[in-house]
């Protein structure tokens, strides 16, 4: 759990960050109090049995912690956030890569069998959340659950504006998503070298360019 006084990133359901603080940690009761979202107008608060992803970095790392909206409490002009851990907490490796947010059509093809020998599922659509030359996360069903687990070879099809990349993978993780329709946070690693790198890092450039 995130300690008292630590800026914290908090990721609502609609895969939005917003900038908060850690104003009490409990471990015992499994229980945090955080600062009103900075960014959030005051008159608009989260509703109690929201979903949130709490983010910190500790020792080079990135850490990720489910947590639920219990109660608001008033304080000043915005209440404050009272939040019960809701399940572990995740480490995400901090890289030294261009990442950017695109508009894309995301496939993810199952490159392994099931108990009977069937082949696993394809052309599976993924929301992309974002995208470096050596990764991507986005949002996939849980009706896939059973198949994203760690370590999964997959095939990634990445379509940027016409130009397609295949681009074999394994799943590095998948985690409950802070979101109404319950899906599931993955990552997915991208094996390397990657094909046609070159091209896909000229489609992130022009990206961090517009976003400039």
């Amino acid at each position: 759990m995130p300690e008292r006084g630590l800026d914290i990133e908090l990721r609502d359901q609609q895969g939005n960050a917003h900038r908060s603080g850690v104003l009490e940690s409990n471990p015992q009761s499994g229980t945090l109090v955080l600062a009103p979202p900075a960014d959030r107008p005051a008159d608009r608060p989260f509703e109690p049995g929201t979903r949130l992803l709490v983010s910190w970095p500790e020792d080079n790392t990135y850490w990720v912690l489910p947590v639920l909206l219990v109660t608001l409490r008033a304080s000043g002009p915005a209440p404050l956030l009272v939040v019960e851990v809701a399940d572990d907490a995740w480490r995400e490796e901090r890289r030294e890569y261009v990442r950017s947010s695109l508009d894309a059509d995301v496939l993810i093809d199952f490159e392994a069998e099931d108990s009977e020998g069937d082949p696993g599922p394809r052309d599976v659509p993924a929301e992309l959340i974002d995208l470096s030359e050596v990764a991507l996360r986005g949002i996939v069903s849980q009706d896939y659950r059973d198949w994203l687990v760690a370590q999964m070879p997959v095939t990634i099809r990445v379509d940027l504006a016409g130009d397609l990349f295949r681009i074999p993978s394994v799943v590095l993780l998948a985690k409950p998503a802070a979101r109404l329709d319950l899906g599931l946070e993955i990552v997915v690693l991208f094996d390397r070298p990657v094909d046609r790198v070159e091209a896909l890092r000229d489609h992130l450039a022009v990206r961090a360019e517009l976003n400039a």
